[in-house]
């Protein structure tokens, strides 16, 4: 009976092991946001980006036009990143399409 629960302890480990595993935390390390922004804002949503997409909004600048620090480069409106075209830039986001599917980026403040 012994070797039976300890089967079954060693399986059990290993598919939660499995689980933890798949999860993709959406924080990984320094360079995936600003260590002085807040993961909550006051309202107390959660202001980290959607992991799903493959995208992490870093900043939006503005100059002569609005440009948009994604995944360490820097974009402008129409340029292509992973396929998804971006359709605009704004103070607070990034709108992103590819075939007919937008996909918004938002920044929050502090």
């Amino acid at each position: 009976m012994r070797g039976k629960e300890t089967i079954l302890i060693f399986v059990f480990f290993f598919l939660m092991l499995e689980k933890v595993e798949g999860f993709d935390y959406p924080y990984r390390s320094f360079y995936d946001r600003d260590p002085l922004k807040p993961l909550v804002n006051k309202e107390g949503r959660i202001v980290i980006t959607d992991k799903r997409k493959g995208f992490l909004l870093q900043g939006i600048i503005y100059t002569d036009s609005y440009q948009a620090l994604i995944n360490n480069n820097l974009y402008r409106e129409n340029d292509v990143i992973q396929g998804y075209r971006i359709k605009r830039i704004e103070k607070d986001k990034v709108v992103l399409e590819k075939g007919g599917e937008k996909f918004i980026l938002r920044w929050e403040e502090k």
